[in-house]
Order: C-alpha cells, then structure tokens, then sequence
C-alpha cells in the first residue's frame, strides 16, 4: 500500500489519540487535521489546519488538491450534520457514518425506537415533548423511570441520572422547559434506571463485519466515588474486566452485529465506529445508547493498546473488507487515563492557565499525555483552553500499576484550578486479580499622533503664566505670572458639557463648532463668579478615534481658549470601543478662573436692581433632546433648509451654531465694579438660572419684549406645541447671560458692553411668595415668531416638553440634594461655598503659608471602559475612587497637592441611585486625596447613552511650590534609583483588552477569578479601585527629596517612565523586585498576550514611580514604606537610539506569579535579644499582600524575657517563647532546646534579628540553608562587632547591610541581599548606625522574600543556586 495522506476532522483528545495512532502506520504519509490543537501539532507527521468543515464543495476540492486518501471524522456533531454524505458525493473516501446513520447517536428518541424494533435489549423506556407530561410518566411509571436524556447532541452533558423523582422532574424541566439544551431537548426520553457496571464496547464496521476493541470504562461524573455532576468523561481504562468473555461476546451478537443489520435493513449502511454504551445487569448487558463515532476519553487508552495498523483498519472498513482483517489489541496490558480539568468544570471552564509539568511526565515512555483543550498562551507557554485540558494515559502490565502511573503523571501536570479523579479504575480493583491592545480597539499611535497635531494649536492659546507643554501629566500655571496683584486670589472652577448637541454634529459631521460650544459653557460659567479664565483643559470620549474629527474638535477648542483668554493646558482622550460606538463622542470642558475675594460675584443684589441682557446666538448648547425629540416628531431631516434661517442654513447648521462666548464683552465691567451678579442661562432657562444669583427675598421681573429672541425659538414652540413654562426652563428663549447693575451705574454699563440691553427689575418678594422669575409678555413676545409655522399644523397634537425627550429635571434636583452632603464631608480650609453655584471657589489664602511661589496644577481623566464592569454587575461605588485616583495621581506626578477636584457624569437616563453612589466614591477618594469636591454637572443625554449605561470624567487642582515642581529632568542622572509603589490590580487602564479577551474565552464578570486569593468573581476582581498615592508621594516630594514620578497608567511601564526622563538615560527594572499581580499573569495567559504589549498596556503590579538619588533613597523608602515602596531599577546611560526602558525577567515574574497559588507559606521564626525593629519589618512586610512574601512569622525567641521584640510580637498576635541560657549546662544544650521548639512549631525559616548569641556548630549544621542573619556592612568588609565604627575608621565612603545565610564562620556565610547606605561628611557612629538600620528594614524582607518563594536556596555543598 503507497504512503496516503489522511485528513482528521476535530480538535480534541480523541483527535489527538486518532492522529498520533495513525501516524505510527508505515502507510500514512501526511496526516492534517482540522482544526487540530496546539498538541496534535507536536505529533509526527501532522499538521493543524484551518478548514471550513460545513462547506462539503470546499472542502471536497480540498482533499482532492492535498491527494487526501481517508477522511477520518471525529465527533458526531460533523456526522449527524451529513458531512460524508457531502464527501463521498464527491468521491471522497470517509470514515464515518452518513447523516442517516449518525441518527442512532443524534436522535436518542429515534435511536431507541430502533432497538426496540431490532430487539437490540435496552432499558424501558417512553419519550415525551411536554414537560407535564414526562413528570406525570416519572411520577406514575411502574419501574424507576429516572433517567432523562436529551434527545439530541449535548456534547456528552444531556444524560441525567436521577436519585429520586423529584430530582428527575427538576432534569425534565430544564431541559424541556428552561431549554438548557437548546433544540437538543425539544424532545426528551424517560428511561428505566438499571442498576449495574457500565461498560463501553466499541467496535469497527465496514456495514456488514463488526470487530470489536477491548471493553473500556468511562467515568462520567466529576468527582471521587462517582460524585458531582456529569462531565464527558473524567477518565477510562481498558481492558474493563466488569463484562465477561461470555457477555462480551452477547453484546457483540445481540447488540453490535443487530445494529448494523438493523441499519443495513433500514437502507444504511453503516462505516465507521459504532460505540455501544452498556450497563451489565445481573439480567445480562443492557443497552444505554449508541454512539456513532469514538469515544472520548475512551479512545485515548485503546489507541496505545492496538497493535494493528490503524490506517489499514480504516481502509478495510472503507473499503468493506474488514471480514479479511485480524484487528490485533495488546490485552495483556493494561491503559489508563486520567483527565486533567480546568477550574468550574463542567459547568464551566477556565482558559489561559499555563500548564507545567509537562516536559516532566513525557519524559517517560510508557506516558502519553493527550490534549483536549490546550492552547498557546504568551511566549509560546501551552494554557488550558477547554473544560478538559489533557489526558494522562499510562500501560503497564496491570491495571493498578497502570492507574497509580496515570494518577501519579496527572498529580505531576499542573494549572490553577487544575481538578482530576484520583480513582480511575478503582472500581475494576475488585475484579481482577492545555490579545493586543490595538485588537481590543484602541490605537495607542492615533493618540500619539493626535497629541503632536494638538500641541502647535494648545502653544498658540498659551499666556503669560503656563509653564510645560503637552504631553506632561498635568497642566501647570503659575498665577503670579498673569500681571495683576491678586490680594485675596480666589479660584474658580466650572466644568459642563455640550449635551445631545454632540448627536446633530455626528450627524452633520461638522465638529469645527463644538469645541467653542464646550469651552464658552465652561468659562460663562466661571465669568459668573467674576473670574477671569485662565486654563482650560477638555476631555474626548470616543469609541474609535478619528484623527480628523478629534483635532476639528480641538482646533475649536483652541480658538475659542484664545477669545477667552485661556490657555489649553491638557486633556484626556479616551478611547473606549466597548462603549462608544465608531463616530459617537462625548465630551467634557474644566475651566479654571481667578478673582479677588472682595471682587467676587454676585454681591448683594436688590430692589431697585436693573436686569440686563446679553443675547444668545442660538439655542446654545441645552435643550437640545427635546429639539430632537421636535424634529423626529415633525420628521424633518437635518439636511433640510430651515425655514427660520435668515441665512439659507440647514437645520443642522441652524442647531450647530456656537454658544456665545461672554468673557471679552464683561470682563472689563466686571473689573471695574459696574456688574452685581451675573447668570449664564443654560440648562433650567431664565426660570432655574437667575435665582442661584439672587437673595431668597428678591425676585426677577422680566419683559420679554425686550428679549432679543431667534427665530429658531418661535420654530420650537410651534412645531413641538412646548409651553411657554416649558421654553422658559428648558431654552434660553434669546438670552444667553444675564446682568445684574446697580441703576446708577446702567448707562455706563450700556455704554461699555455691546449689544447689552435692559430686561428687567429686581423686586421685594413681598409676604405672598411665589416664583423668583416673573416673565412677563413672553406669548406676546413669541406669537409673532411663532405665526409663520402654525397654518401647516395639520391637527393639534400633545404638547412636547423636556421629560418627554427623556430629561427628568426633578431627578436631577434629588440627586444634587443628596450629593450636597458628600460634598460637605470632603470639605477643607479654603472652600468658598457649596454645590450649586456657576462655579467652585477656592480661597488660595488658606494655603498660602505654605508656598511661596505656588504654581497651579492641572489635570483632567476618566475611567475608561472599567465602567462596563460596574455597570454590568452593579457595583458603583468605587467607580468614583478610580475618577478621583486617575485625576490626583496625575497632579502628584509634577508635585502637586490636590486642592480641589469636580466631576462630570454623562447618562441616558438619570438613575438617582447609581450617580449618587459614584459621587459617594468621588467624595471617598477627595478625602483620601485630600481634595474638596466643589462642583460638577450631570448631564442626562437620551439617544447618546443606553440605559445603565454612563460616562465620567474628572477634573483636579493642585499647587507644587515652583522649587519642587516635578520632573526635575536637568537633575536626573544616571545611578538614581527607580523605587515603585505596588498596584492594587488593573486600576483603571487596558479594560479594553480585557473586555476582548473575555469575549473570546467565553467568560463572564460571574465566573469565579482564578487569580483571586479571595475566591472573588471576575467582576469583584477587576473593579478594586485605583489606589491613590498623593499620601504616598508628597511627603518626599516637600521634603525635596524625589526627582520625577510617574503615574502607570495607559501605555503602562514602558511609556510613562519616559514621559519624566531626560532622553540620555534608560530605566532598567528588574521585574523579580516587585509582585506581579496574579490578575496580570491571568490576562497573559487568557488572552495570549505577549509580554511587550503586556507592559505597555497594564501597571504590571506597579502603580507609581518614582525616581531618587542614591543619597535620598533611604529617606523616601522609610516615608514610603508603609505603602509598599520597593526598589524596582536604577537609571543607566541610554545608547543612541535605544530602549528607554528595559525590564528585566518580567516572563520568570509572570511565571512565578502563577506557581504562587500553589505554594504555601513558609512558616518563619525570629530569634532575637533587643528592641526588634527588624522583627517589626519582618512582620509588617510579610502581612502585606502587596509583597507576596509567601512567608509568615509564626514564632519569636528570645534569650532575654524583658526583649521589647517580645511585647513587638505579643501585639501582632505572634507566639514567643522565652529561653535563658543559664538554664542550660552548656551552649549546645540551649541550642538543641531551641531547635526543638522550632521544630515542634514546624518552623522552615529561621531569620536572626539581633540575636546575641554565639550558635553552635551542631545547630548551624541542622538549620543549614534554612538559617539566615543581617550584619549591618557591606561583607565581606567589617564582619564582627562595630561594624559600623570600622567603617567609619576606615574612611569608606560607603557602608550597607548584608542578608546571608549562617555557617559555622563569623558571618561568612553565602550572601543573598546588600543594600548599600552612603556614609556622609559629618556621620557619627550613631547617625550611621541609624541609616544603616532604616536600610536593614528593606533589605531583610526582599531576602526573606526570595528564600521563602524558592528564588534563592543553599545546595548541600554551600552554594547559592538562584532559579527564576
């Protein structure tokens, strides 16, 4: 026979048993299989391959093109869809039975009608398609009607085996009703329970000849003992001694051979396998079903029992001469196979845990191990990819030796959540002698690039007073600069939106106006409070970003800063392709104003104080729903020309014309005293914005014939029946800012400012109350624009207003009343006011004493696509934590402290609930940072968001003292020293990623996370807020101690750290000092992703960075410490054109990372004599999770009772044990008394910490490798007592501490850990002594870190051995 080439359809462990059996035949040249799995690769002769197995044509055309001689089908679900039918229509030799033929497996109703019709013996049994019908039948049967099986494929899951009728109608009702099957249960049938061994025979057939292969056993159900749900099989073994040669060969007469005539007599001819699943009764073999193809795992343990060719079999079948062929088995040996199964099987499966072990188990031949749902994870590692991962198969001439290898083999392979049985054939004992970012959507280059085409437009807003430039963390503004001599300087601050206003420009695709749109509803704002603006800063929401629609946007905002005379400082832009769809955008505006206290608006307004007028140039930027919800009620399209234009324009361009930018017109007024109060009207109309101006006994009578209204006004009202209540707090009905002035002072007023004009008076309230805003004459104002367009009304319809278009201004309101109290909690000195005013004002006096040239910081942020994980399992809490940590860590970052911070939250529908519960988490994060929470806006925006669905944004102040701000880049040099501070997960970038990566392993936010430490779900996981390090940082910061921080945040290590170098020096970290976080090496694994993108995409365990000089670094590390500080890197030259950073052994950190559930803490004794205070380390350091210590002190020792470590140790709840030497006769004596106490505490580590004892060598010699010290020098220089006096004696210019382990020399020992200290000018002995001990405090825990996680060890001949 020539050399054939075979084509294997499937993937999984079968496959894998298939291809590896046929690879072994002489006459099999080529072996493909589709689409195969990482391990069938590995076989000999194969190859994995991508084939569309539904499109027969295709695929025929396929096979002829490759020369495949046999197609070999593996599961049913190919052949019950008819795949040989298509094949062998094109002449296409196939192994396998025809659709008519996959019934007796596909349809288990048809299947059973069948038997009965044969006389195939088979348990009683009915089918049913109404549930009430099949529990009446369980409940009513005379046997125990208390199996109930899908009728359909269920991938191996459809069968139940009830304990009791209950339990049997609850499984009708699932898959009958619930439809847990889908359309696999549309039919189920009821069968008699038997009672007895199963037993798989599966047997060869060409349609005619049966022979049969060994009998094997399946274990079904997950558990030991055959407990826990049903699965696909855990496990098998062959030879299966529970059938007899006698009922063997009944089940190949009675059950096999009738089947096949059956079939023949049915018309089909049956060629492939046929599988018989039987339960031997003490009646005899009974048939449980039929299946049409091998069996998994069944078919892994007979392939590596079958001498005959297996090639030559298939061939014989094909061909119908099987009657000619001897099929040979090596039953004298026994196979067994162990299942080794991913976490949440069979409900469910984890994928992307790497898998180890391996190389270890096939390093033995009589092992084979088979792969059912392997996949390849980052750096080409094998991750599980399936709910059954691998097979462990091993032969030997007995079962129970060829169970205990397979066991033994499955115990040696390992995964988190790793699960196998461990009773594999015991049953038998008694009868017998395996993503990028830019996938996930979002570009990190179109940013960059938008950025470069940003920075010219944001350099041509700047003003005297803007120090740095785009692309910092935060903006910077030095107020000193601005040229005026502020007494009592006042900031203030407002951020807004454009609302719906956004959804007609996307329409129109005209983004050329919006930009103007946000910077005018933000700095209007502030102009209200008297401020002159100053910097502005905007934030970009995006599903994907479209460079040339995001920098129309800026250019906007560019010129608009320059009419205002702000200066663009920054932003955020956000690219979100989970929540945005590709061409929708949101935006957000941050304006910041200053004023003297004494000059701010509003002053006292009253009676007889006149109203003026600034018009509007449109609709502006509110209302616009309800325009909408106009325009699709009239069906208008914005393309139309609007027949109010007095310029030929569309409605589009109508509703896009800008908002009216107000600062230039008032300001002068404002400074010279001619202006009481002023109110931007915008949302809430003339009738909600004049009475935040106005004393609560004063009101605002107005003439609106004196409005200069739009034409545009008089359309709305018409066309959308609005009231004029409803056009008077929804629209600013022409007037875009009012003024408030003295009456004396009106003509000079109206002289000074153009196109202001007189509105109205204020009044006494008088004792019968009523509104604040009496509009008078507003229908005799409107009639006129509203004439043109009532004769075309067909009938009178319903009259539209703001709720209709789905904004509930009275759900607004209870949200501002219950987040007032927020606000007031993070109130500090310095705020001015509440919530509720145009502006947040802070009172720079109350910060003064502590700066003296004090510089403004800057910064704008959001959340990202984290808001899906909140939003989808509910949890919104924290969501503010993440706003408020991804504004003020980007402040920290040039040094500043936060003062202030103001949100922004965008919804569909305004959910009291939810909004208030972000604010609650804003305000947590503002007293945590330190901030005041004095403002916001919400904005409820229909048609933009869906329901549940909202966006936020952030926006913080902070002031750096000038001398401090960071980076200083002209001070960093190469040696400084790169300290990090630990993550508390994800935090809030690379979401993206995330979402992606779940979507395509088939997870949800429910599943349970099997990274976490904690048993939390996914969900739970991924939303722990962003850690807030101002605390953290700004202590070095004032002290002048740090050079640069940089915030981790999107573009991870890689591309922050070079945002506060200079460009002559590189960061080199070293991935082994910190604690990659488990949630890092899931998303590698689980998604496949590569340890560049990893790095560039996530913190990767480190939130913060910062960067000190070698003399600085113990006093940082010592303020820092209790937040986890660790030394991460140092700073060395950088060669042209090379990395700026480079981390090293981040693949053996990951790796480590994902051993760590698996390894248990070592338990560690501290033997000492003083104060403690390494002790005091030692536990503080092994208590936080942050270090991943995998250690824990369980015992203290101490030769002296009155120790303070003792009392150190008695606080944490720690044993300790007291032992006087003068108890004991000699030295060894003692010492073998405590080695004994170690030993009964089953201690492994025993770290010396001022111990004042001289050891013995027997016990040095017992504890060897497990016994470490701290000697406070640089060993091997200075060994011995006054140390550090040696080093000043010698006049070292450096001296340090040593962590080593203990032999029988005076700390001779194989060092671990040095950390070295400078010694300065003027050090003493004690100053020395005290620097050296805060150095001994660090270096103790990293050494016992990597003793206690396997890193470091001691072999028996003395010599460190590290592993990564």
């Amino acid at each position: 026979m020539s050399e054939a080439n075979v084509l294997v359809i499937g993937g999984g462990g079968r496959e894998h048993a298939l291809c590896w059996k046929l690879a072994d035949s002489p006459n099999v040249k080529k072996i493909y299989c589709a689409p195969g799995s990482v391990g069938i690769s590995t076989t000999k002769k194969v190859e994995s391959i991508e084939l569309d197995i539904k499109n027969y044509s295709a695929l025929a055309q396929w096979c002829k093109d490759n020369i495949i001689d046999l197609v070999v089908i593996g599961p049913e679900d190919p052949l019950a869809h008819g795949i040989v039918d298509g094949l062998v229509s094109y002449g296409i030799p196939c192994f396998g039975p025809n659709k008519a033929g996959a019934q007796i497996e596909a349809n288990k109703d048809w299947a059973k009608r069948f038997m009965n019709k044969y006389q195939i013996p088979t348990a009683r049994h009915k089918s049913f398609t109404d549930a009430a019908a099949a529990k009446e039948f369980i409940n009513s049967a005379t046997y125990p009607a208390l199996v109930v099986k899908a009728s359909g494929l269920a991938a191996g899951k459809g069968v139940v085996v009830a304990t009791c009728k209950e339990e049997a109608c609850k499984a009708v009702d699932e898959i009958l009703t619930d439809a847990k099957y889908g359309t696999a249960g549309q039919t189920v049938v009821i069968e008699e329970l038997l009672e007895g061994d199963e037993v798989s025979v599966l047997a060869f057939t060409d349609g005619e000849t049966v022979s049969m292969m060994p009998p094997a056993q399946d274990h079904k159900r997950i558990g030991d003992g055959d407990t826990g749900p049903n699965t696909g099989g855990m496990g098998a073994y062959s030879p299966c001694p529970l059938i007899t040669p006698d009922q063997l060969a009944d089940v190949k007469d009675q059950v096999l051979q009738r089947a096949v005539d059956g079939l023949k007599a049915e018309g089909i001819k049956y060629v492939g396998v046929l599988y018989a699943g039987m339960m031997v009764t003490k009646s005899g073999p009974m048939t449980l079903e039929f299946n049409c193809r091998f069996g998994d795992p069944e078919t892994q343990v007979l392939m590596t029992l079958m001498d005959s060719d297996l090639y030559k079999v298939m061939k014989a079948c094909v061909n119908g001469t099987l009657k000619q062929m001897q099929v040979q088995w090596n039953t004298k040996m026994s196979a067994v196979g162990v299942v080794i199964s991913s976490k949440g099987y069979p409900e469910t499966s984890t994928k992307g845990c790497v898998i180890s072990g391996l190389s270890q188990v096939q390093a033995n031949p009589e092992i084979v191990v088979f792969h059912s749902g392997v996949g390849r994870g980052a750096n080409g590692s094998l991750v599980t990819w399936g709910g059954r991962v691998l097979l462990a198969c091993a032969r030997a001439a007995s079962l129970r030796a060829a169970a205990a290898a397979a066991t033994a083999a499955a115990s040696m392979i390992d995964f988190p959540g790793a699960h196998y049985r461990k009773d594999i054939a015991h049953r038998a004992f008694t009868k017998i002698n395996g993503l990028s970012y830019l996938q996930s959507g979002v570009d990190i280059d179109a940013a960059a690039t938008l950025v470069r085409q940003m920075e010219p437009l944001a350099t041509a807003t700047h003003r005297r007073g803007v120090l740095g430039r785009l692309g910092c963390f935060s903006g910077l503004f030095q107020l000193s600069a601005m040229g005026e001599k502020w007494e009592d300087p006042v900031l203030v601050q407002g951020t807004d939106g454009v609302g719906t206003k956004l959804k007609i420009a996307e329409l129109m695709q005209k983004y050329d106006t919006i930009g103007q749109d946000l910077v005018a509803m933000c700095v209007n704002d502030i102009l209200c409070a008297g401020a002159e603006p100053f910097a502005f800063l905007d934030y970009m929401a995006c599903g994907r970003l479209q460079l040339d629609v995001a920098t129309a946007v800026v250019r906007g905002i560019a010129d608009a800063c320059i009419a205002s005379g702000c200066a663009l400082l920054g932003g955020e832009t956000a690219e979100m392709p989970s929540m945005y769809e590709v061409g929708k955008y949101d935006l957000a505006g941050f304006a910041v104003g200053v004023v003297d206290n004494r000059k701010q608006l509003p002053r006292a307004a009253a009676p007889p104080d006149v109203l003026l007028a600034l018009p509007s140039t449109g609709a502006h930027s509110n209302g616009y729903s309800l325009v909408q919800k106009i325009m699709a009620e009239t069906g208008h399209k914005y393309e139309e020309p609007a027949p109010f234009s007095t310029s030929n324009k569309s409605f589009g361009e109508e509703f896009l014309v800008p908002t009216g930018l107000y600062v230039n017109a008032l300001l002068p007024s404002i400074k010279k005293g001619l202006v009481k109060g002023l109110a931007h009207i915008t949302g809430g109309g003339l009738l909600e914005n004049i009475p935040r101006i106005l004393p609560p006994n004063v009101k605002a009578k107005l003439d609106a014939t004196k409005f200069r209204i739009k034409p545009i006004f008089g359309w709305l009202q018409a066309k959308g029946v609005v009231s004029d209540f409803e056009m008077l707090r929804t629209f600013n009905c022409g007037v875009g800012m009012v003024v408030i002035a003295d009456p004396e002072l009106v003509d000079e007023l109206l002289a000074s400012v153009e196109d202001l004009h007189v509105i109205g008076v204020l009044e006494e309230m008088g004792a019968e109350g009523g509104h604040q805003v009496v509009v008078e004459k507003f229908s005799e104002a409107m009639a006129p624009l509203k004439a043109p367009y009532l004769s075309d009304r067909e009938l009178p319809k319903k009259s539209l207003s703001y709720k209709d278009s789905g904004v509930d201004i009275e759900a607004g309101d209870s949200l501002v009343s219950m987040i007032k109290p927020l606000a007031r909690s993070t109130t500090r000195s310095g705020v001015i006011g509440g919530l509720g005013g145009f502006g947040g004002c802070f009172q720079l006096k109350a910060v003064e004493q502590e700066f003296k040239d004090p510089v403004l910081v800057l910064a704008a942020d959001g959340v990202g696509t984290k808001l899906k994980i909140a939003q989808e399992i509910n949890k919104h809490d924290s969501i503010g934590l993440d706003l408020v940590a991804m504004c003020v860590n980007d402040i920290v970052c040039n040094g500043g402290a936060p003062l202030t911070f103001l949100d922004y939250f965008a919804c569909g529908s305004l959910q009291v609930s939810v909004a208030s519960s972000v604010v609650a988490g804003v305000a947590a994060g503002c007293r945590q940072a330190g901030a005041a929470l004095i403002g916001g806006e919400t904005a409820e925006m229909p048609g933009m968001y869906e329901p549940g669905v909202y966006d936020v944004a952030g926006f913080a102040l902070g002031v750096v003292e000038r001398a401090n701000i960071l980076p200083k880049i002209n001070d960093i040099n190469v040696g400084d020293i790169v300290i990090g501070l630990p993550s508390n997960g994800v935090h809030s970038n690379g979401f993206s990623l995330i979402h992606k990566l779940m979507k395509k392993a088939g997870l949800t936010l429910n599943d349970k996370a099997p990274f976490s430490a904690e048993g939390l779900t996914l969900g739970e996981e991924l939303i722990k807020p962003t850690r807030i390090y101002a605390r953290a940082v700004l202590a070095g910061v004032q002290r002048g101690l740090v050079k640069a921080a940089a915030h981790v945040t999107g573009g991870g290590l890689l591309h922050n750290l070079p945002r506060v170098m200079p460009d002559h020096v590189r960061a080199r970290l070293n991935a082994h000092w910190w604690h990659v976080h488990p949630v890092f090496a899931w998303i590698a694994d689980a998604g496949a992703v590569q340890d560049e993108e990893m790095l560039q995409t996530f913190n990767c365990g480190i939130g913060m960075v910062l960067i000190v000089s070698p003399e600085h670094q113990a006093d940082v590390m010592n303020i820092s410490r209790s937040y986890g500080a660790m030394v991460i890197g140092s700073l060395q030259a950088r060669p042209p054109g090379g990395a700026r950073v480079l981390v090293d052994n981040f693949a053996s950190a990951v790796d480590f990372t994902r051993r760590m559930p698996l390894m248990h803490n070592k338990k560690v004794a501290v033997l000492v004599s003083g104060n403690g205070s390494n002790l005091q380390a030692l536990i503080d350091t092994t208590r936080e999770p942050a270090h991943c210590m995998c250690a824990e002190i369980t015992l203290v020792v101490s030769n002296k009772k009155d120790a303070f470590a003792l009392q150190r140790a008695e606080k944490a709840g720690i044993p300790t044990l007291v032992l006087s030497h003068q108890q004991f006769a000699s030295r060894e004596e003692f010492d073998r008394a405590v080695s004994g106490a170690l030993e009964q505490h089953r201690i492994d580590i025993v770290c010396l910490a001022g111990y004042m004892r001289m050891l013995s060598a027997e016990f040095v010699h017992k504890w060897r490798g497990r016994l470490v010290n701290i000697h406070p020098s640089l060993l091997p220089r200075h060994p011995g007592l006054r140390a550090q006096r040696q080093c000043l004696e010698a006049g070292d210019a450096e001296s340090g501490c040593t962590v080593h382990f203990v032999d029988e020399g005076m700390d001779t020992g194989p060092i671990i850990v040095q950390e070295r200290v400078p010694v300065l000018r003027d050090d003493t002995e004690e100053t020395l002594t005290q620097r050296i001990l805060e150095a001994e405090h660090r270096a103790y825990p990293r050494a016992l870190r990597l003793l206690a996680t396997g890193r470091v060890r001691l072999t028996a001949q003395g010599v460190l051995l590290w592993h990564s």
